[in-house]
């Protein structure tokens, strides 16, 4: 296994102790110390699996070692980390459920897009939204995920993120729109 798999894979080892820190966090009252470390960890494993996605395409594409294993590892351990994210969060009505529905939505669905178009022989590359829309994810669950904002504030927060989400969607979906239709 090559590096760039080797740390898609630990974006998704990363998982669990992040969910057990964040959970543990959001159990305690968000002004004990107990909750204030268990946030500083819950973000430091965040930030660091989220790092690891830029790396790992980064020397994937300037070494030559994108795999087929890398093709699938790497989008996976990116929906696994912000799903993960997202779920605990709206677990302990941090955010709202429908944003998490939605996003889980368009991810499936482009899951799904890319396995019926690759099975044509067709690879469509991830377009600048599409990174726009992981950036704001992370940035903006790194910050609901570090600091105790209200409901209110962490759903406008992901406003962004969410509408990326859709739009990036959308033009996954028109790209794929050709394929489909054979």
């Amino acid at each position: 296994m090559n590096l760039p798999n080797k740390l898609a894979t630990l974006r998704i080892i990363l998982v669990v102790p992040f969910v057990i820190f964040l959970s543990l966090a959001l159990e305690f009252s968000e002004n004990t110390a107990i909750a204030v470390i268990m946030r500083i960890f819950a973000t430091i494993i965040f930030v660091g699996a989220a790092i690891t996605d830029y790396y790992d395409g980064k020397i994937a594409r300037k070494y030559n070692l994108i795999t087929n294993l890398g093709k699938l590892l790497d989008p996976l351990a990116d929906k696994i980390l912000v799903i993960s994210a997202l779920v605990t969060l709206a677990k302990f009505n941090q955010i709202s459920l429908w944003f998490v529905i939605i996003i889980i939505f368009r991810e499936l669905l482009i899951t799904g897009l890319r396995s019926i178009v690759a099975a044509e022989g067709v690879i469509i590359a991830a377009e600048s939204l599409g990174k726009w829309k992981t950036a704001t994810q992370m940035v903006a669950l790194t910050l609901i995920i570090l600091i105790p904002f209200s409901f209110t504030i962490n759903n406008i927060l992901l406003l962004i993120p969410l509408i990326l989400t859709i739009v990036s969607g959308i033009e996954y979906v028109l790209k794929c729109k050709n394929i489909l239709n054979k």
